[in-house]
Formats: structure tokens, C-alpha cells, sequence
């Protein structure tokens, strides 16, 4: 049964698709800007983790990123992901961030949980120099390479960024409960070099993940 469910019925027509194939044993699906995803079932982790499991790989302009994804009643966990990635990606998932950024960086996910009631992450980005811009009047900031690490300790993941160069200048800080209660604050520095983020120095912003 498992191997005909089409992979429509899991991956709706979000915003983000821009096409879908196969079904959730074997599949693929595009995402706007040109990478696909395609996913393997994996039968024996599916078993021992009660839920459904896969291998997967995104491949497209400057990106190559694979992993493997469990989901269940607990939520939904990446992890063993690395590759490479553009910003884009997170444009197409985010449409609504007031910033778009011509960005490529290494990303090394070792554990990410969404949804559930323990969610966290543990993870290093680093990208190449670029920059980003405000969606709505402004021009580009150029950004040198800059680091971003994420790390539970306790039940809060800690989420840091700095100049790749200058690893004990943080631009930007947070956190994320367990509850996926996201609060992220940018330091003067931070404000300075990322203007296009149009959060002032010390104002928190808290959402959800």
C-alpha cells in the first residue's frame, strides 16, 4: 500500500512546489528556483522509529543536500544532513521574510526536530561571502562569510552568528524551546551590517518554529 500512495498526498500544493512526482516510497518533488527533491523509502528505520522514514538528496543551481527524515507522532527529524545550499530555498519556504539574500553556504545538520513537543537543533552553517537585500525599497548589503551555530543544552538550543573571520563577534543570538518558542535578537553590530533585517539592536522578536 505504502509503495502506490501518490507523493501528492503527502507533499500538498504549497506555495513553494513547483512540481511532483511518484510516490512516497520512491518520488520527487520541485521546488521554485529550480532544485528538486527526491526521497527513497527506508523500510527498517520506519519500523524501528514508528513512523515513516526516507533518504533524501536536493540538488539544483549551487545546491547538493542530503540527509534522512523521520516523521511521526513526535514530529518531524532531519538529521546526518550536509551539502551545499543557497538562500533561495529558504526564500521559496519563507516567501513572507522582508529580505532576500544571494547567498551559498555548508550546512551540517546534525539534528533538527520541528513539530512535537521537544524540539531543538544542533547545526553549523557557514556561507561564502554575498548579499542581501529589503524586499520592499533599498539596495544590497554585501556580507563577508559568516558563521551559524545552533546547540540544546538543557532544554533550550542556543542559536548564534557571527563573522566566519571573527568568531567571537555575534551579530545575531537566540533561542528555541522545546515548545518551538523562537526568540532571536541582533547585537549593534548586527544591526549595522544587516540593516535589511530591520529588527533595532536589542529588541527581541519571537515567533514560532
Amino acid at each position: 500500500m505504502i509503495a502506490t500512495i501518490p507523493a501528492g498526498a503527502v507533499f500538498k500544493n504549497y506555495a513553494w512546489r513547483s512540481g511532483i512526482s511518484g510516490t512516497i516510497w520512491n518520488g520527487e518533488v520541485g521546488i521554485v528556483g529550480g532544485s528538486v527533491a527526491r526521497w527513497q523509502f527506508a523500510p527498517l528505520r520506519s519500523l524501528l522509529s514508528l513512523g515513516y522514514a526516507a533518504d533524501w538528496r536536493l540538488r539544483g543551481p549551487d545546491t547538493d543536500l542530503g540527509g534522512r527524515v523521520v516523521s511521526g507522532l513526535g514530529g518531524t527529524v532531519l538529521d546526518k544532513v550536509s551539502g551545499s545550499a543557497t538562500a533561495s530555498l529558504l526564500q521559496a519556504i519563507q516567501p513572507n521574510l522582508p529580505f532576500a539574500c544571494d547567498i551559498v553556504g555548508q550546512v551540517e545538520i546534525d539534528r533538527l526536530v520541528v513539530g512535537g513537543s521537544e524540539r531543538m537543533m544542533a547545526a553549523r552553517m557557514v556561507s561564502d561571502p554575498g548579499s542581501c537585500r529589503p524586499r520592499f525599497g533599498g539596495g544590497p548589503t554585501q556580507l563577508p562569510s559568516l558563521i551559524l551555530t545552533a546547540q540544546k543544552t538543557g532544554k533550550v538550543t542556543t542559536i548564534r552568528l557571527a563573522p566566519a573571520t571573527q568568531r567571537l563577534k555575534t551579530l545575531l543570538s537566540g533561542t528555541l524551546a522545546e515548545d518551538g518558542t523562537l526568540t532571536i535578537s541582533l547585537t549593534p553590530e548586527g544591526a549595522e551590517m544587516m540593516p535589511f533585517i530591520g529588527l533595532p539592536a536589542g529588541r527581541p522578536f519571537t515567533g514560532r518554529m
